[in-house]
């Protein structure tokens, strides 16, 4: 279980999170929404097939109480939360799984 955390208005989702290779940690929007994560942002975004512009903000996951701060791509193409490799290392890290 992930814990998804938008520190600004302190609202909390506990999901069950998906790794899948991506590098970028995805949130559905509908669960962006649930957390009132701003957009602050829209980047570029390779797929295997082309670039893609997806929106973004800033949340933070929670694995056994430790956080992470990180940057969200926020999408309607995805209905799971995707924990991208470079966030899973260091939460990893951050709880001591090496």
């Amino acid at each position: 279980m992930v814990e998804v955390v938008n520190e600004v208005n302190g609202r909390r989702v506990r999901v069950n999170a998906v790794v899948n290779g991506s590098m970028h940690t995805v949130l559905p929007r509908g669960i962006a929404v649930e957390l009132g994560l701003d957009t602050v942002g829209v980047a570029n975004v390779g797929t295997c097939c082309s670039i893609a512009k997806v929106n973004y903000g800033y949340a933070s996951l929670a694995v056994n109480g430790r956080l992470i701060r990180t940057r969200v791509l926020i999408t309607d193409d995805v209905d799971k939360v995707v924990i991208g490799i470079i966030d899973l290392e260091k939460l990893l890290s951050d709880v001591g799984i090496e």
